[in-house]
């Protein structure tokens, strides 16, 4: 089986390409409901699985989640925001930094292996970029 890489152009001070994660490898965890990919201007790069209706609203309030946790971070003075974790009495939200200007967002049941999911996302970093 043959991998397929897509790429997007980073419209900040990088001009590189830099790969979409593979989102349906979170998706075959167990729990998981649906993964997507958010730059920080908003817009949603990829999604896959059964979003949220509101995509775009959803997206929005993660950004601005982002930013004030990140703000707590700074005060905290405990290192750069890593990964935000939030529990719902049906559902989680797992929002972590892909790179400077972009998340990824998992939406689960409180029963899914957060391990797993934190590992696939975390390996998506990893992946290298194939040449443009």
């Amino acid at each position: 089986m043959t991998e397929s890489v897509v790429l997007i152009q980073n419209m900040g001070k990088d001009k590189h390409p830099v790969a979409v994660p593979e989102l349906e490898n979170v998706l075959k965890i167990r729990g998981v409901g649906s993964a997507f990919l958010i730059r920080n201007d908003g817009s949603v790069v990829t999604r896959d699985g059964y979003p949220e209706p509101d995509t775009s609203g959803l997206s929005a309030s993660i950004l601005r989640l982002v930013f004030e946790s990140g703000m707590i971070a700074d005060r905290i003075r405990d290192g750069p925001l890593c990964q935000i974790f939030l529990e719902f009495e049906n559902r989680i939200l797992m929002i972590q930094e892909m790179d400077h200007d972009r998340f990824i967002a998992v939406i689960a049941r409180p029963d899914a292996n957060i391990g797993q999911i934190n590992y696939h996302v975390k390996k998506q970093n990893q992946r290298p970029v194939p040449a443009a």
